[in-house]
């Protein structure tokens, strides 16, 4: 394994945030910028980190029923109000698969990189798809993607509302599904998806009629339609290669006939690092 260490492989300099950017403007840069993970600095140190899967769970917990004794204001709130405080961090010297162990761990999607107290990069889910893109083709006994993805396939049909596809995603603790129309693929839904579905929902939070309506919309609407799958026999290279280029998390894994016979994510590859390269 060649230049193997965090400092070869982290994204800098990083975009940040101050624990009084508006959540809503938050939201826009992480969209916009095509991120998952915003560290919050104050006077130059890392005081916490607010991540899209935070948004996002956030965004769910005012439709509980619960919701009316929370004083909160979601047109006013502030990442103050949600970051995450001491997130995990990992020095520059440290060897990536141990930052995949971290991710996978934790279930978290970057590390930011201290050194000497001062954050000097971060480390992130693309950045390791790199690593793998560089350094799989040295590893001996390589196997291909049916070696390293799931069998199992969790499914929801077209009409199925998005808080159903929320639901599965919860309780399977998963980030995709597969959209099935009888017997045929015909999309995919992942937890992107249903946070993009409607930008304005958190500014329209005080209605949660409006916003309960949106929840009971179906999949259909937002799932993708344009297919990016993977052979059980390509290599992961070429996984790595289609995660990384067109910024997804998963690929279904199609046969010769266009049949589902498995999924692969990132945490599958993440995997993989772990165990060839530890």
């Amino acid at each position: 394994m060649n230049n193997g260490l965090a400092r070869n492989w982290m994204s800098s300099p990083v975009i940040t945030a101050t624990k009084d950017m508006h959540l809503s403007d938050a939201r826009k840069l992480i969209s916009e910028r095509k991120i998952r993970a915003l560290p919050v600095v104050e006077n130059g140190q890392l005081i916490g980190i607010v991540t899209r899967r935070g948004l996002l769970r956030m965004d769910l917990s005012l439709l509980q029923e619960d919701a009316q004794y929370l004083d909160l204001d979601p047109a006013e709130m502030k990442v103050q109000d949600v970051l995450t405080l001491n997130p995990i961090t990992i020095r520059p010297e440290a060897l990536i698969p141990k930052a995949a162990r971290i991710m996978l761990e934790n279930k978290i999607t970057a590390l930011p990189v201290i050194e000497n107290g001062k954050m000097v990069g971060i480390l992130t889910n693309s950045d390791l798809l790199r690593f793998i893109i560089a350094e799989y083709p040295v590893v001996k006994n390589k196997k291909p993607v049916s070696h390293y993805m799931t069998d199992e396939i969790v499914s929801i049909r077209p009409d199925d509302s998005l808080l159903e596809a929320h639901r599965l995603m919860g309780t399977k603790r998963i980030r995709s599904l597969v959209v099935m129309e009888g017997d045929k693929m015909v999309g995919l839904v992942t937890r992107t998806d249903l946070m993009s579905s409607d930008p304005s929902r958190m500014a329209s939070r005080n209605n949660q009629k409006i916003s309960l309506q949106i929840l009971t919309e179906s999949v259909e609407k937002v799932m993708s339609k344009s297919l990016i799958t993977i052979s059980p026999d390509a290599s992961i290279v070429e996984a790595a290669t289609l995660l990384l280029e067109h910024k997804i998390h998963c690929l279904p894994v199609v046969d010769a006939e266009q049949e589902p016979v498995g999924i692969i994510t990132e945490s599958d590859l993440f995997l993989m690092i772990v165990q060839k390269f530890f």
